[in-house]
């Protein structure tokens, strides 16, 4: 979990993975190098791989994103090698997803707060696999630095050859952007 948190943390915080672009959203459509889904970003993205240490083993976790206006987006996916565990996967990486952001003012839970916001739960895209663990989830928190963080995140799994490859997309930011989080999500399209 440790190194599974750092590297959440890296993209939460941007750590040096990705590089700030224009002010102005510029939506454009990028495939992602490593995994066969379209993504549509407001910015000039950037990607980094590296192996994550996951309860599910160590997996190769690649990640495709930007900065604009303050907020991150990326989209983040690895394979699993038995496709009965990506159920597991998805679930595992929630946790450590809302794990990374403490709530705030004295909350009784240790994470992120969901926020239910409209849109949220259960959400399947055509061709990913149907689980209950493919959700969407508006969240929000504190960050390892001490600032406000709301999120638009949602997590989904497809079957790819004899395995499965699980995905993760994300906004962060310091406030809450549902009209972005309308286009960025519409915009993820398995191939």
């Amino acid at each position: 979990m440790k190194k599974t948190g750092l590297w959440v943390a890296a993209v939460l915080a941007t750590g040096g993975l990705l590089v700030a672009c224009s002010p102005a959203l510029n939506w454009r459509t990028t495939q992602f190098k490593d995994a066969p889904l379209q993504v549509l970003l407001p910015c000039d993205p950037q990607t980094a791989s590296r192996p994550v240490a996951l309860g599910l083993g160590q997996v190769q976790m690649s990640v495709l994103g930007c900065e604009v206006q303050g907020a991150t987006y990326a989209v983040s996916s690895f394979a699993v090698t038995e496709p009965s565990r990506a159920a597991e996967a998805l679930m595992y990486w929630q946790q450590a997803v809302l794990a990374q952001l403490k709530p705030e003012g004295g909350a009784t839970t240790s994470t992120a707060t969901k926020l239910n916001a409209r849109g949220d739960g259960l959400w399947v895209p055509k061709g990913a696999l149907n689980l209950p663990q493919s959700q969407r989830m508006t969240f929000e928190g504190i960050s390892a630095k001490g600032q406000k963080v709301v999120a638009h995140g949602l997590w989904f799994a497809r079957l790819e050859g004899p395995g499965a490859r699980v995905y993760h997309a994300v906004i962060y930011g310091s406030k809450a952007r549902p009209a972005e989080a309308e286009m960025f999500f519409s915009g993820l399209q398995l191939q």
